[in-house]
């Protein structure tokens, strides 16, 4: 840290405490700070606040200037509470504000609005006894690494953010209230994420709220290896079905799955033939299942897929038809990805005295992502007697 200074050099850099090299003030009381003025304690551009141990701001508050860093020596012996501040944020901020290894402790923390070019690293930041962590909005990034949340509640995410990531943390809440609330204007352009974490919820407390009305890009909601524990309600909001999310390897909720499923019984409906050579799409009514993850059923028989990393899937389908007596026809799947037929996918079936065939299967592995759609198809290479699929039962299945 280099020589350690006192006396009128730190007056006049931090309004009168003692200790600072240059632009780096050791705290160890108020006194240390900036003078309050109207009960708000304004950090200077670019200097960097060491708290050295628990510092009571008695019924003040911080703001931060441009690049106003806050340490402490460990979250364990550096706390920053304000005795008497009441329902006023304890930390206001509009600009760029690291902070690593230090304890906020009040009722209401954190007021961040930073008109989307503010960008927030925290490192081994603890939230103590907070009933409302408070809001964070308009950031370009907010990355909160190794620290926890303990019996605090109410981090409430609002406005256009780049990233709000968590990593190598825990979440424990109180026995009310949302530990982590995205609200419905949150507009998220990049990723939500949440690795290697702990939610604790109990009671009638929620884990992680993230309205359905809130923005975020296709599989952008992220929680990858997170631990949800308590008994109360883990999340509510979008789930691992949304397009939005892709929850993966997590413990207390259900993963995400790629999946999709699409049939149809009795039908009726024919499918006309030309000639003896060219695959004309099955026509039906279909049905979507209710059990579809990030596949869905724009038209009828068609399953597009919705997930936005690319993956591969079997496809299979089962089918049964009615033609004329004895004509060979066959079926493929059709994938827009190729703008062709799937040629592996390629299966005759025949029908018998009565033109009828069944249990007609066919698959194939095919690799897509989002947007990209498959349909079934066939041709009679007998003649050109019409074709009706009666019965269908689509299949697309993620393969790890």
């Amino acid at each position: 840290m280099g020589k350690y200074y006192k006396g009128a050099l730190s007056e006049s850099v931090s309004g009168g405490g003692n200790g600072t090299i240059s632009n780096f003030v050791y705290v160890s009381s108020k006194s240390d700070l900036p003078t309050a003025i109207g009960g708000v304690i304004t950090l200077l551009d670019e200097y960097t606040y060491f708290f050295v141990k628990d510092v009571d701001l008695m019924g003040d508050r911080l703001l931060s200037g441009q690049d106003s860093v806050i340490l402490g020596a460990s979250s364990e012996n550096a706390t920053i509470s304000s005795t008497g501040l009441g329902a006023v944020a304890l930390l206001t901020s509009s600009k760029t504000t690291p902070v690593r290894h230090v304890t906020f402790s009040a009722d209401l923390v954190l007021d961040i609005d930073a008109a989307g070019t503010g960008a927030y690293d925290w490192t081994g930041v603890n939230f103590l006894d907070c009933a409302d962590i408070g809001t964070v909005k308009n950031t370009s990034n907010f990355i909160f690494s190794k620290g926890a949340f303990l019996n605090s509640t109410g981090l409430k995410i609002d406005g256009t953010v780049g990233t709000f990531s968590f990593d190598n943390s825990l979440f424990s809440g109180q026995s009310t209230g949302t530990i982590i609330d995205v609200l419905s204007t949150a507009v998220i352009s990049r990723r939500f994420r949440i690795v290697y974490s702990s939610v604790v919820s109990f009671g009638a407390s929620i884990g992680i709220n993230f309205d359905a009305l809130a923005t975020v890009p296709v599989e952008a909601y992220i929680l990858d290896t997170v631990n949800f524990s308590g008994g109360g309600t883990y999340t509510t909001g979008v789930d691992n079905t949304s397009n939005k999310t892709r929850w993966v390897n997590s413990r207390g909720v259900t993963n995400t799955a790629v999946n999709g499923q699409i049939y149809m019984h009795d039908n009726t409906t024919v499918t006309p033939i030309a000639d003896s050579v060219t695959y004309v799409k099955v026509l039906g009514t279909t049905t979507e299942s209710a059990d579809n993850e990030k596949y869905s059923m724009p038209v009828n028989n068609r399953l597009t897929n919705g997930a936005a990393i690319e993956r591969k899937f079997l496809i299979q389908c089962n089918l049964a038809f009615t033609t004329g007596n004895n004509k060979v026809c066959e079926f493929a799947f059709y994938d827009s990805k190729l703008g062709a037929i799937r040629v592996p996918s390629q299966t005759k079936s025949t029908s018998n005295s009565g033109g009828r065939a069944e249990n007609v299967s066919l698959s194939c592995v095919v690799s897509h992502s989002e947007g990209d759609y498959l349909e079934i198809f066939t041709r009679n290479t007998s003649d050109t007697s019409n074709i009706t699929v009666t019965d269908m039962n689509f299949l697309v299945t993620e393969i790890n």
